[in-house]
């Protein structure tokens, strides 16, 4: 019977899950709002980041916005455009990358308008891996009062160190050395200029424009979110980790230097970067009771 209930009580939410579509330009922005029968939007809604290159239906993502929904907490989960139109799936290696890091900001925000012109009284931003860093960064920057609070999910860290070692073990190259050259060649033929058949990212090959590579992997602090959160002083933030996190093997240990009493931090055992499954209803669990003195 209790089985039963459950199976009942995640339809119902799923059921009230509805794609929705932001124009901005010529690009249409892609949303997935889950507003369950139970709660409205007037209370508070939880606005939800991917990581690199992903979507709003990648597993980590889809997994704790159903868990939020049957615990009747509204949620809109966002595809960032990555400069396309309507982009689904995740962006793939082959396509030409123009997109960068630090465009991720503009959009959340125009998603923040969208959801505070819907209805929604409150809101807190929730972001995954890079999308943990890019809404603590947004968080950072938004006037008072924009946000109700901010929940970073195993967000990014970053030292030049590891990033070179990274860029090495990946993809047997030096990366200052590659940043230094997409600079030049930004600076001599403009940022759109195409390096091709070049590493980027998680891609072995890819065409990615100049401008696009340096955003990506330039010497960058403040890609490291422990680093942004020293003189945090946004809204109530927590951030979770997983105790198996071998993508941010050092979140842990960084957060531990993080005394600021704007920002909670937790541990989840025995999960690691994606938190799927069993561990997508413990997030939910903390982020419910993280928000219940917010919306």
């Amino acid at each position: 019977m209790a089985l039963a209930m459950l199976v009942a009580a995640a339809a119902v939410a799923e059921a009230a899950a509805e794609t929705v579509r932001l124009k901005d330009g010529e690009r249409i922005l892609l949303g997935r709002l889950a507003a369950p029968e139970s709660a409205k939007l007037a209370g508070g809604a939880v606005l939800m980041v991917h990581g690199s290159m992903a979507h709003l239906a990648q597993e980590t993502i889809a997994g704790v916005q159903q868990a939020l929904a049957d615990r009747d907490i509204p949620s809109l989960a966002i595809t960032l455009s990555l400069g396309e139109s309507a982009r689904t799936g995740m962006y793939p290696c082959e396509a030409v990358h123009r997109h960068k890091h630090s465009n991720a900001g503009r959009e959340i925000g125009l998603w923040r308008d969208w959801l505070s012109r819907r209805g929604a009284a409150k809101i807190a931003l929730f972001g995954h891996s890079r999308g943990g860093n890019q809404i603590v960064a947004y968080a950072r920057a938004a006037p008072p009062g924009a946000l109700a609070a901010a929940v970073a999910l195993a967000p990014a860290t970053w030292s030049a160190e590891r990033a070179d070692a990274a860029y090495r073990q990946r993809h047997k190259r030096d990366r200052r050395a590659d940043v230094k050259a997409a600079a030049a060649l930004a600076s001599a033929e403009g940022g759109d200029a195409l390096l091709k058949n070049h590493p980027f990212l998680s891609c072995p090959s890819a065409t990615v424009a100049a401008g696009s590579f340096v955003d990506y992997h330039r010497d960058d602090p403040g890609r490291d979110t422990p680093g942004l959160l020293k003189a945090y002083r946004g809204a109530p933030l927590l951030v979770l980790a997983g105790r198996e996190d071998k993508v941010v093997p050092d979140l842990i240990a960084k957060m531990a230097a993080v005394k600021n009493p704007r920002v909670a931090f937790a541990v989840v055992e025995d999960a690691d970067h994606m938190f799927l499954d069993f561990f997508a209803e413990d997030v939910a669990d903390r982020v419910a009771e993280f928000l219940k003195d917010k919306f």
